[in-house]
């Protein structure tokens, strides 16, 4: 698997998506700070909703080999930045979460959210029911 950050917004599932690519049980838990394991970064929510700590998210893609944005297709407002993606050197995909409990329009609006980011390819995944995680996975190695 490629060295990944992982940044979304609180709640939109980087932690769960992560349990699941590693193949551990799914069990809530808050990401309080970075987190690494493997090869994946896991980044709080805060990091992204809160100004000041966006310099975190940056130092922390540096060894990266790519950026996943995610985007919980049950928030309807935006949570990255439009050109989001340009912050850092690395390439960025985008990755719509939570498919499985939301419409295809919610959905649709997600992955616009995404690529206004600057996301050069979006995957649409449940974590839960596994659903575009064979993709994801396949992009990742």
């Amino acid at each position: 698997m490629k060295r990944l950050l992982m940044i979304g917004s609180v709640g939109c599932g980087k932690t769960t998506l992560m349990q699941r690519l590693h193949g551990r049980e799914i069990a809530y838990e808050k990401t309080e700070t970075i987190n690494t394991e493997d090869n994946v970064v896991d980044t709080p929510g805060e990091y992204l909703e809160l100004p000041f700590y966006k310099h975190a998210l940056r130092l922390a893609s540096f060894d990266r080999d790519l950026v996943v944005m995610l985007a919980s297709a049950t928030v309807a407002e935006a949570k990255f930045p439009p050109g989001f993606s340009t912050f850092f050197t690395v390439p960025s995909i985008g990755v719509v979460t939570k498919i499985d409990l939301a419409e295809q329009p919610a959905i649709d609006m997600a992955a616009a959210h995404l690529r206004e980011a600057g996301a050069t390819e979006i995957f649409y995944v449940s974590a839960v029911t596994g659903e575009g995680i064979p993709e994801l996975e396949a992009r990742l190695d």
